[in-house]
């Protein structure tokens, strides 16, 4: 805070030398007979308005109006003056060597709090590309072309940008912008499977997305790795495995209609018969009975493993007089009935298992024991990926007992023991089995990984949004990590930076097409960056930086003061505090003009206030005469349409703009006007008896007007000198005086008092 005796020392000592010392004045110093000079009849009397100041200022008696005036302990500013320490060493009187401070120059808190903002913004806007320096980004298509008004989305709500080609992209992109503007009504799972379709996404890809949206097609009711989350994952995923035999069986038999000989059959039995008579499979020993000439356990496995339970009962009726197998059946109707396996039958049926393994030779006998109890040798019918999966978390799932370190055994001998290694064997054209087996086994992160890494980046973004918009993807705590994140206490957990992912994604068309751009951002509302600005409101900053499209993203003001929605209002009800984001970082960029428009857009007039009292306050001691006239005429208009500024900063701001004037008045030599707002503004004292009151008030003078005051100083006195000087050549060119010709005859009676009997001398 300005101190009132450092601006009186700065007045008196810096610059009043200079105009007293000007050639001008010097050629008017000639003495009257009475030892009077202009000079010295100036100089006397502002030195005595000034003296008066400082002694009315450091007069100790006036103790209790000083605290009056500016509380119990009074203004204290710390010195602008280096203090210096002797450099010589001491001894400490244990002998220890005391170490003086090193000269310390005082540090302007407020220049420094913004150098560390201004940082902060340039540290977030080049935050996407410092997320890339280790993970390039895929070479855009196009080269970047700054947004045109025609690339901007319509009122139906599609946009299409003729500088981009990929036909899936857009249409991926256009499905998540449906989504975005319904605010999650619409099913984004119905949504890609429709950009699936439409893109005429086929071959491996298909398969991925049937495997993604079979099992994410719900939202989590509980928590990533809750076992309620598990156990829905794992009737989710068995449910798929047994539709894609289901449907395996049924190619078949349409493909040998007259061996199958299904004949309009209904029903899984119906199609499992048939399905055997085909005679697709290896020949086998069977064990107990049969059931319409087919072994029963064959038959029974079969609709098992295509998920009827209540067909495969229908089969174990022929077996209830079979001893060595009656803990088998039963569990099997309990799970039919119960879909869950009995804990006490569980454990008898293990009992059952021991007693029979040695000699069961029956492969679907042993399998349906498998399917059951897990963990048990069944290589002879997990002939397939899917066949290998399904023994695995079936017996998960009709588990009574499900525990997340059961899931975590699958997910290490899918991820760790075999990995990519064994499913990507012949190169990463064989991705499409190790995603199955990853995603299949919940490894989300892995999967989404595996397709990135491979090329199938459209697909690896949109399978992410889709996990992450249903709640099963876990996300990295830093928006900084890389692309997966392995927990270091358990391989099988892994976490995603989403982020690194979508801005990797972006990356090709940020530039050239906005709006796109923008609804895979609002995806990262609520991730920080390291300086912990939230992404999306920072990367809407970033955009309106580097397309200069502020209007277009953000809305902009019509004449009546009323806001024309922007792009962002897509997003958000109230875009204010996005808006405040961009403007506060536009305004740390120099770029004053157009944050105060912002801050006007986001409804906070007092930001646009502040900001303009502190542009205008340095522009008027840095004396920038082109830029202070253009202040100016921001602030006027600001003050026709702001609505809501705080008083306060309204009337800080009226006063520089007054300043201003008096600055401009005093510029070009017209001294009655200067003086004239000077009187108004009563800011600085013109008469002795001034001096007490404008000392009492100085404490309700703002801060901002408080540091131009020695400038104001500097440019008034000046003017009122040379305003002297010029009154004084022309009386003494009429040869007499004129009493209304100064401007000093209501105000300074001593100069008036002198200049006449000046001239009457003469």
């Amino acid at each position: 805070m300005l101190h009132f005796g450092e601006m009186d020392g700065r007045v008196d000592h810096q610059d009043f030398g200079q105009i007293i010392r000007n050639s001008l004045f010097q050629a008017h110093t000639e003495e009257n007979p009475n030892n009077f000079t202009v000079r010295s009849g100036v100089e006397q009397e502002l030195c005595g308005i000034l003296g008066g100041a400082e002694g009315h200022w450091l007069r100790e008696q006036l103790a209790v109006q000083k605290k009056l005036m500016f509380g119990e302990r009074g203004i204290e500013i710390p010195s602008r003056q280096a203090q210096a320490r002797s450099t010589e060493e001491t001894l400490t009187e244990d002998g220890i060597v005391e170490v003086p401070h090193a000269v310390v120059d005082d540090i302007d808190e407020e220049e420094l709090d913004e150098d560390i903002l201004r940082v902060k913004v340039e540290t977030d806007r080049a935050f996407f590309n410092h997320m890339l320096l280790a993970r390039p980004a895929a070479v855009p298509m196009n080269p970047a072309q700054a947004m045109d008004r025609d690339d901007l989305p319509l009122q139906n709500g599609t946009f299409v940008n003729k500088n981009i080609s990929d036909r899936r992209e857009l249409l991926f992109g256009d499905k998540l912008h449906k989504f975005l503007k319904s605010q999650g009504k619409k099913s984004i799972v119905e949504l890609m499977k429709e950009a699936v379709e439409e893109s005429g996404t086929d071959g491996a890809l298909f398969d991925v997305w049937n495997d993604v949206t079979s099992v994410l097609n719900r939202k989590t009711v509980a928590g990533r790795d809750d076992v309620t989350t598990t156990a829905n994952l794992l009737e989710d995923a068995c449910k798929y495995l047994q539709k894609v035999f289901t449907e395996h069986m049924q190619t078949v038999v349409e493909r040998n209609l007259e061996v199958a000989e299904r004949g309009g059959v209904p029903g899984t039995r119906g199609l499992v018969n048939a399905f055997l008579k085909v005679g697709t499979e290896e020949s086998f020993q069977p064990e107990d009975d049969s059931i319409d000439g087919l072994p029963t356990w064959q038959v029974t496995y079969h609709c098992v493993r295509s998920g009827d339970m209540q067909a495969a009962a229908e089969t174990l009726n022929r077996l209830k007089s079979f001893p060595q197998c009656a803990t088998l059946v039963a569990s099997l109707n309990h799970v039919a009935k119960h879909k869950k396996l009995d804990a006490e039958l569980k454990k008898k049926l293990k009992v059952e298992w021991r007693h029979n393994v040695g000699h069961t030779k029956d492969k679907y006998k042993r399998a349906l024991y498998a399917a059951l109890l897990g963990g048990l040798e069944s290589a002879a019918l997990a002939d397939t990926l899917e066949n290998w999966i399904w023994f695995k978390l079936h017996p998960l799932h009709v588990d009574p007992h499900l525990t997340p370190l059961l899931f975590q055994e699958v997910q290490k001998a899918v991820s760790i023991d075999y990995g990519e290694q064994y499913f990507m064997s012949n190169g990463p054209s064989e991705y499409q089995y190790f995603f199955t087996a990853l995603w299949l086994s919940g490894q989300f992160e892995r999967a989404i990984y595996l397709l990135h890494e491979c090329g199938q980046r459209v697909d690896s973004v949109h399978v992410a949004i889709l996990a992450h918009k249903l709640g099963y993807l876990r996300m990295s705590k830093k928006s900084t990590d890389e692309m997966l994140v392995v927990d270091q206490n358990d391989a099988t957990k892994c976490h995603l930076n989403l982020a690194r992912l979508i801005v990797a994604y972006t990356k090709s068309f940020e530039l050239i097409d906005v709006p796109r751009s923008l609804d895979y951002w609002f995806l990262l509302r609520g991730i920080t960056t390291p300086t912990g600005s939230d992404v999306f409101e920072m990367a809407v900053s970033r955009a309106v930086y580097l397309t200069g499209q502020s209007d277009a993203i953000l809305g902009k003001l019509t004449p009546d003061g009323r806001r024309e929605k922007g792009l962002i209002d897509e997003y958000l009800d109230d875009p204010s505090d996005v808006i405040c984001r961009v403007a506060n970082d536009t305004e740390l960029t120099g770029e004053w003009d157009q944050a105060v428009g912002l801050y006007l857009l986001a409804s906070k007039s007092t930001n646009a206030a502040k900001l303009l009292a502190s542009e205008i306050s340095e522009t008027l001691r840095a004396d920038n005469k082109d830029k202070i006239v253009d202040l100016v005429h921001v602030a006027e208009q600001f003050k026709r349409v702001q609505k809501g500024c705080q008083a306060s900063e309204y009337a800080t701001l009226s006063h520089l703009i007054d300043i201003g004037y008096l600055f401009e008045h005093c510029r070009n030599e017209e001294a009655e006007t200067a003086y004239g707002i000077s009187s108004k503004l009563r800011l600085i004292p013109t008469e002795p008896d001034q001096v007490t009151v404008i000392v009492n008030e100085f404490h309700m003078v703002p801060q901002k007007v408080r540091e131009v005051l020695p400038d104001l100083c500097l440019h008034l006195m000046k003017c009122l000198v040379d305003h002297c000087i010029r009154q004084s050549t022309t009386q003494s060119n009429r040869g007499g005086a004129n009493p209304h010709t100064s401007m000093f005859s209501s105000s300074n009676r001593y100069v008036k008092q002198k200049l006449g009997r000046h001239a009457s001398n003469n």
